[in-house]
């Protein structure tokens, strides 16, 4: 029966042992009632795995915002502590994804400069009096990016920069110039802290002097 009792929606089966299979006795295919989309099937770890990929490119995302999507996507309505519990756990994945990269960024630069002989990367981070220390900032500048402004560009400098939008937060800042075709070409490039952009600015224009 409908789970409205004022519905008279009905489908009655039995058993058939002559043919082994259930056949239908009775059948109202008749609803009077709204559709509901209340699930009680769903979990907080379903609505965490199907909001992960959301917070890939929407990391501010709210419970409220999550809700709406979780109606518009799969037709679910669920409880907001529900919506919220999920989400948080999604959050915990993604930013525990993130963190984790800080960790093997040594190993990254290590591995840039092997394969590109001639190129600058360095790191600056904050020591800590008990763990390990914290990252500051960094600065990459390949080789063959060095040569061909040399080469092929204008000798003409312009700082540009951007906020990211990740968890973590902070900037992107580089060095450019242009090419023969007057397209924007990358020499180097850094990341540091939201409070840092003016000093790491000046930075770059000093390790490219």
């Amino acid at each position: 029966m409908c789970a409205d009792e004022e519905c008279p929606w009905l489908i009655y089966t039995s058993y058939n042992s002559r043919d082994c299979c259930y056949q239908i006795k009775t059948f109202v295919d008749n609803h009077t009632c709204g559709r509901d989309f209340v699930s009680n099937l769903a979990d907080y770890k379903w609505v965490a795995s199907k909001l992960v990929k959301v917070l890939e490119t929407r990391p501010d995302l709210t419970p409220k915002e999550a809700k709406v999507h979780m109606v518009d996507e799969y037709n679910v309505q669920l409880h907001y502590k529900m919506v919220a519990r999920g989400l948080k756990a999604a959050r915990e994945q993604v930013i525990g994804k993130e963190g984790e990269q800080y960790g093997i960024l040594q190993d990254y630069l290590s591995e840039l400069l092997k394969s590109n002989p001639g190129s600058t990367a360095m790191m600056w981070t904050i020591p800590q009096p008990e763990g390990l220390p914290l990252f500051d900032r960094l600065y990459i500048s390949l080789e063959a990016c060095m040569f061909g402004f040399k080469v092929g560009c204008r000798r003409l400098i312009g700082l540009d920069g951007c906020f990211l939008k990740g968890y973590y937060g902070g900037q992107l800042l580089s060095a450019i110039a242009q090419d023969g075709n007057n397209h924007f070409f990358v020499i180097s490039y850094a990341m540091c802290g939201s409070s840092q952009g003016f000093h790491a600015s000046m930075q770059l224009l000093q390790f490219l002097d």
